[in-house]
Parts: C-alpha cells; sequence; structure tokens
C-alpha cells in the first residue's frame, strides 16, 4: 500500500536521529512532515473548512496580493492549498516571479522534520495512557480498522490521543506528499532565501489538545463517518482553489459543517481562524514594514471577516490583487 502523505525529498530516518523526541515504528520524518502541514494548515477536521461569510471588501476572489505599507516597500501575501495535485503545484509565474523578487518567505511553520517530529509529541500520550483507555470498545475497534486500512498499524494508533487521529485520518492519499507549502520552502532553499515562520508549533497544536476528552470522542466519530467523502471533498476544494475562488472554498466549508457538532465546530473555528488570523496579522505587520517578504499561508485565512486582507487593509496597508 502507498504511504499515504510521504515526503521522498527527505530521509524517512536520519532527519530525527538528532532530533529530541523520537519517531515510533511505523512514522517516519517525511510522514509526520507532511501530516503535520496537511493537519494544521489545512484547517483539520473538514468541518471547520470555510466557517465564514463571503467577503464584502471584494477579497473573495484571488491568490496573490501586493501588500504596500505607508511609506514601505512592497510585500506579498500569497494564499496556498495544502495538496500535491499537479495543477496546484505549478505555479502560476505571477506567483514565482514574486517570490524570486522577494527578500524572504515566512510560511505559517517552517517546514522541517523538527516541526513535524514535535507535533508528532504532542500529538501521543506520555506514560502508560493509550487511546484504548479514552474510547468505547466498538469505536476503538473502527478506529483501528480505519488506521490499518491505511498502513498504520494498532502499535502506532493507540499512541496517538483521539484528536491525533483525527489529524491522522484526515490525511489524504498523496502521490508526493510535497504539497504547495513544501514546494515553495524548497524554492526558497535552492535561492538560498531566509525562511521564517508566522506560528510556532505549540500554538497550533494547543488548539487541538485543549479539547475536551467527550469533544475529543465527538470529533473521531465525525471524521470516521465522513471517510468516504473526503476525496471528493478534496477533490472540490481544489477546483475551487484552481479557479481562485474563495468564496466557493468558504462555501465547501460550510456544507461540511452542517454535518458537526455545534459545540465542537465553534470552537475549532474561533481557535483556527479567528484567534489565528488576529495573531498572524498582528506578526505581519513588522514584516510589511522591512518591506520584501513574500507570506504564503492557507487561502482561507485570506478571506472574509476578519480575515487576513481586511485586517491588514484596516491597519492602512493597501491591498492590490495580482493574480
Amino acid at each position: 500500500m502507498q504511504r499515504r502523505g510521504c515526503c521522498p525529498w527527505l530521509s524517512p530516518w536520519a532527519l530525527c536521529r538528532r532530533l529530541p523526541v523520537r519517531l515510533p515504528s511505523g512514522l517516519s520524518a517525511a510522514y509526520m512532515v507532511g501530516l503535520f502541514l496537511f493537519a494544521v494548515l489545512l484547517l483539520a477536521p473538514l468541518a471547520v473548512l470555510g466557517a465564514r461569510a463571503a467577503d464584502a471588501d471584494g477579497f473573495d476572489q484571488g491568490l496573490l496580493y501586493r501588500l504596500q505599507p505607508p511609506g514601505g516597500a512592497p510585500s506579498w501575501l500569497f494564499g496556498t492549498i495544502h495538496s500535491d495535485d499537479p495543477r496546484v503545484l505549478d505555479v502560476p509565474e505571477a506567483v514565482l516571479d514574486a517570490l524570486a523578487g522577494a527578500r524572504t518567505l515566512v510560511l505559517e511553520v517552517v517546514p522541517d522534520a523538527e516541526a513535524a517530529a514535535r507535533s508528532m509529541a504532542a500529538m501521543r500520550y506520555e506514560g502508560v495512557q493509550t487511546l484504548e483507555d479514552a474510547l468505547p470498545p466498538d469505536l476503538y475497534a473502527d478506529t483501528l480498522a480505519a488506521l490499518a486500512a491505511r498502513g498504520l498499524p494498532a502499535s502506532v494508533g493507540r499512541q496517538f490521543w483521539p484528536w491525533g487521529v483525527v489529524l491522522l485520518l484526515s490525511l489524504p492519499e498523496s502521490d508526493s506528499g510535497e504539497i504547495l507549502d513544501l514546494h515553495l520552502y524548497r524554492r526558497a532553499q535552492a535561492a538560498e532565501q531566509p525562511v521564517s515562520a508566522l506560528e510556532r508549533v505549540d500554538e497550533q497544536m494547543q488548539v487541538f489538545a485543549q479539547l475536551a476528552p467527550e469533544q475529543q470522542v465527538t470529533l473521531l466519530r465525525e471524521t470516521l463517518a465522513s471517510l468516504e467523502q473526503m476525496p471528493a471533498i478534496f477533490d472540490a476544494l481544489v477546483a475551487a482553489y484552481l479557479a481562485r475562488d474563495l468564496a466557493a472554498l468558504a462555501d465547501i466549508g460550510k456544507r461540511q459543517m452542517q454535518h458537526g457538532d455545534p459545540a465542537v465546530a465553534a470552537y475549532l473555528q474561533t481557535q483556527l481562524l479567528d484567534v489565528r488570523n488576529r495573531r498572524m496579522a498582528e506578526r505581519i505587520m513588522p514584516l510589511l514594514q522591512r518591506g520584501g517578504a513574500f507570506i504564503a499561508v492557507g487561502a482561507l485565512h485570506m478571506t472574509g471577516s476578519g480575515g487576513l486582507l481586511q485586517r491588514l487593509q484596516a491597519a492602512g496597508v493597501a491591498v492590490e490583487r495580482i493574480y
């Protein structure tokens, strides 16, 4: 069976040999990098994707925006989708030109093996507790079966919190694992451009770790129930992205929200989008004062009420759609 989310440009074990966290048997460093990026940057689980209204300020179309602070040099904001679809990785010339002309690349997180290992450590139990202790017998059996179908044995799956299993199961099939964010990262490295992050791993993992035990169980049940629909959902997301239609991306998410637990969806909506958008906007402003930053974030962070484009414009930044 094909390894899901594997990134062949990373050595499976060598990159983690000096890390403070040891990967369990059955999970490579490459796998965890792909998992970490998809799970966090695509705002897994799918129930909260795009849960916001269309943007009244006209920011519901387009993926690349020029950001011009008063009296400063321009920077760029690019919306990504965390997919390895060849059409997505065929990056438009306008985007490549902006990246090539930038002083630095700024991502949500730097996609290296250390970040993946730290996220994996947060997803796993410490001590003697296991997943079996947290789930009813029927749900535990169904969960192990779903993980086994993805090539993960029970000896690995039982180490994870329920929310960690949700992220494992939310990872889509991948031909290469080189999602768009990794593709940009590799280009910047090849050009010897500095790369930095808007967020820390612990900030992102904390969102899931703070879910109450019963909420984690609910989320896991919903994830198992939606596994068969996920490929079609991913296809629709990619189609909307290629059309540069942020409003359509949001609509797909709204439809998924209707089937989830309202309290859990509201919490994740607030923490994964609203809180993070505010934090990222605050951290982007100093970058804009220096100028020359190419900032790449998940496309759904850009649009809607409280999205990055609206927040930056309200702070006095001139925003112009380029692509």
